[in-house]
């Protein structure tokens, strides 16, 4: 999603600002600009496209010399990709600058009032009534404008806001949208995220609602909207520089995919102790909460992060016999069943700042719901929020399919079920013993998964260069690994995948099985697999071409189908991790084969801070 960067120091502030949008790379954008400031003047540069474009246009347009400037890399959200709609945006007098994520949820009222008042707007944006706003109430002390429009404005969002009148301070707002401050020597920094800041320092403060932050040459102040002074706890980061780069990999896809086995074993790491499972970060919920008397439970994400929580939900379901039900975090917050303190509610969402997530938390925490939040960002809104968080531990994740967020955040839930069902007693107390041994050697098997099967995916993705449409089936976790399989494909090569769960085909589908259109069966749960073979025999009577993947030692799938990819056979529970594997690595080498960037496809963002 949209990104902002700051900088006021000593150094070349444009320089420095385009090296951090370009490590907001991996977001997803459309447009970029930039704004410096030499203390008397300030001037602005946009393009559409790139980094690269605006880096482009600087060669051509040399912007002025400064030591304060603001960066923008815009996701279009309202208004179309174009330079006019690019930020940083100003009022029509040049007097105020603003660069902004997030929404403005009330814009179309506020431009309305404004352009009764005679303010002319020049862009499609809900952005725009900012800087007309702060020069409607402008009276003379920038701070104090600032202050008195925030208010008026609803929404989530992020703010960077630098003003002619004062030209060497730069105003920052975090509203439910991620902004951090970076301290370095006698120089600080803004941005949307971490990783533009690790090449300048590792020591930050992330902007809390209700705060400003007033950046000048001499001084970083914290304040609230009311005035009152805060003194920011400083945090170190733990990532470094490295954990950002694509080392010999062409595409972060592939290296996060290949990373999967390390970042499961971090995952797992600290957390079991002699056979048993240790959170500590459950503890004090624990505690505070009596588990047994949940007469519910709702799992709450979106994208990837809601196919992990089906998982989940059959899992915790099967261990704990409390019903689970999983919403897409977009429809919760308006549409959900009764809630109240007996109803736990879990979020998951790899960055912690998704938007429609983050407004589940709320609509929950209005109801009274206890919530874990599991997330890859401790520091996070959505980790700030929750009553408890578990964090992934898996490393940054830069390309915008998730693959190893997804893996992790089956294995967390996981570690999860079998904390519940150990403080329930529940009838899956006497799966635990298994559970816990699979899960030590889970990383094993998936780096063996990724040995197996790398070459073979890599050879059937040509198969997908000039098809159009996919389908994928299974049953029970096959069908909800179907699912996940099937949202990579469309997001990565462009494919029209669906996903069916493996009985339902006769129900209608059917009709679109012509000869020759690919079928990927997936056959990892023992019981269900009866069932499965006789769907994929429905199916390879109509000639589909079928690839089956099961695991090894399973020769009667290996026998009707067109194709066969073993894996590993481990815990059930434990399949839609390893299964997922294959169909990762599908979706990345039919993506490339098909001639596109798998880390930025088209139209879609990494961090979803919008609704």
């Amino acid at each position: 999603m949209s990104g902002i960067v700051g900088y006021i120091g000593k150094s070349s502030a444009h320089t420095i600002i385009l090296d951090c949008l370009t490590d907001l790379d991996y977001r997803g954008y459309d447009s970029a600009g930039i704004a410096i400031s030499n203390m008397e003047s300030i001037e602005v540069r946009k393009e559409k496209g790139r980094v690269e474009d605006l880096s482009a246009l600087l060669e051509i347009e040399p912007i002025l010399k400064g030591n304060i400037g603001i960066g923008h890399t815009r996701w279009a959200s309202h208004g179309a990709p174009t330079v006019a709609n690019a930020h940083p945006l100003c009022d029509e007098n040049g007097q105020f600058y603003v660069a902004h994520n997030g929404i403005i949820e009330n814009y179309s009222q506020l431009k309305n009032m404004l352009k009764s008042k005679g303010y002319v707007f020049k862009t499609e944006t809900d952005t725009e009534v900012i800087p007309h706003l702060l020069v409607h109430y402008y009276n003379g002390n920038f701070e104090d404008t600032v202050k008195k429009v925030l208010p008026l404005l609803k929404g989530s969002f992020a703010l960077a806001i630098m003003s002619k009148e004062q030209p060497d301070t730069i105003i920052a707002i975090s509203q439910e949208n991620p902004l951090i401050i970076g301290f370095g020597q006698q120089e600080a920094f803004l941005s949307s995220d971490i990783s533009a800041l690790l090449s300048y320092t590792k020591e930050i403060y992330p902007i809390k609602n209700g705060e400003i932050a007033i950046l000048t040459p001499n001084e970083i102040k914290v304040q609230t909207i009311s005035g009152e002074i805060i003194q920011p706890e400083k945090k170190m980061v733990e990532w470094d520089k490295e954990d950002f780069s694509l080392q010999e990999y062409e595409y972060y896809m592939l290296k996060e995919i290949m990373e999967q086995p390390k970042e499961i074993k971090k995952t797992l790491e600290g957390r079991i102790e002699e056979n048993n499972i240790h959170l500590p970060e459950l503890e004090a919920f624990l505690t505070e909460h009596n588990v047994s008397k949940y007469r519910k439970i709702d799992i709450v994400a979106s994208g990837t992060a809601y196919h992990a929580g089906i998982v989940g939900k059959k899992v915790i379901e099967t261990m704990i016999n409390i019903p689970v039900e999983v919403s897409i975090s977009s429809e919760f917050r308006y549409e959900h069943g009764p809630l109240n303190e007996e109803n736990l509610v879990i979020f998951i969402s790899q960055s912690g700042e998704t938007a429609d997530t983050l407004s589940a938390l709320k609509e929950a925490k209005l109801h009274g719901c206890p919530t874990i939040a599991i997330t890859n960002r401790k520091r996070s809104n959505l980790a700030r929020k929750a009553d408890c968080t578990i964090c992934t531990n898996a490393g940054p994740e830069l390309a915008v399919p998730a693959t190893k967020a997804y893996t992790t955040q089956i294995t967390v839930l996981l570690l999860l079920a079998i904390v519940l069902t150990e403080k329930t007693n529940g009838p899956g107390m006497e799966r635990i013993r298994e559970m816990i041994s699979e899960l030590q050697l889970l990383p094993e098997e998936v780096e063996k998964t990724l040995i197996m099967t790398q070459d073979a995916i890599d050879q059937f993705a040509q198969v997908t260069e000039d098809q159009e449409s996919l389908f994928l089936i299974g049953r029970g976790l096959d069908y909800v690994l179907a699912l996940e399989g099937a949202l990579k494909l469309q997001e990565v090569a462009y494919l029209h995948a669906d996903a069916y769960a493996s009985g339902e085909m006769k129900h209608g589908t059917m009709a679109l099985i012509t000869p020759g259109v690919p079928v990927i069966a997936l056959s990892t749960q023992k019981h269900l697999r009866d069932k499965t073979i006789n769907n994929i025999r429905e199916i390879k009577a109509r000639n589909a071409f079928v690839v089956g993947v099961t695991t090894i030692g399973d020769d009667d799938i290996g026998e009707i189908v067109d194709e066969v990819m073993y894996i590993p056979e481990v815990h059930p529970f434990l399949m839609p991790i390893v299964a997922a594997i294959p169909l990762q690595l599908l979706a990345y080498y039919a993506g490339t084969v098909r001639g596109f960037n798998v880390d930025r496809p088209r139209n879609l963002a990494k961090s979803l801070t919008v609704e």
